[in-house]
């Protein structure tokens, strides 16, 4: 729970309602980002084509578990259901409006940069991603190699429960969780890792 309240705490320094919508016009009705006040910039891009009675959803939004949150606090960003290149199903060519700012907050609100993230992140995803709702307790083992953490830890009712995930990127690469531990044993220290 308390992984839910800092998240937000974050991006508190935000506006995160738009009363004039996610962009405005500017007296030279020019279009601008309702948040920063910029204009707005183009790029052509490519979307798939929606079969007659189908819906395609987003390729990257399930894995990002922050996606929905971070993008309140980004009107403006390149939309994830949208590729820069054309390939496979996106083959529809469209034109996005997107505010550089907004891309670069939206990079930052997913990223995860430090161990006290990893754990936060981990607090949050894993009780909800197969966890049943159970919450994590300490001790955590938490390791970073490359751009994946690694955070291993128990829930409450026993098992163990390991989760990786993009630094950069904050998507979840896998999560794991074992079958009940009724000696409720501590995790043992690798290297490579540390506990918190």
């Amino acid at each position: 729970m308390r992984a839910l309240l800092v998240f937000p705490l974050l991006l508190a320094a935000c506006e995160t309602t738009w009363k004039e919508g996610a962009t405005i016009t500017s007296a030279s009705r020019q279009r601008l980002c309702a948040k920063h006040r910029i204009p707005l910039v183009a790029l052509h891009a490519y979307e798939a084509q929606d079969p007659p009675g189908y819906v395609i959803l987003g390729p990257h939004e399930a894995s990002r578990p922050y996606y929905g949150v971070a993008e309140q606090y980004c009107p403006n960003h390149i939309p994830e259901h949208v590729s820069l290149v054309r390939a496979g199903i996106m083959r529809v060519p469209t034109t996005v409006f997107y505010c550089p700012l907004c891309e670069k907050e939206m990079f930052a609100c997913l990223r995860v940069p430090n161990q006290k993230a990893a754990l936060e992140f981990a607090q949050y995803v894993l009780p909800i991603w197969g966890g049943g709702g159970v919450a994590m307790k300490p001790p955590y083992q938490i390791s970073l190699r490359g751009d994946v953490w690694t955070v291993s830890c128990f829930l409450v009712d026993g098992r163990k429960a390991t989760i990786k995930f993009s630094k950069e990127k904050g998507s979840v690469i896998s999560t794991e969780y074992g079958e009940r531990n009724s000696s409720n044993q501590t995790l043992q220290p690798t290297a490579g890792r540390s506990d918190v």
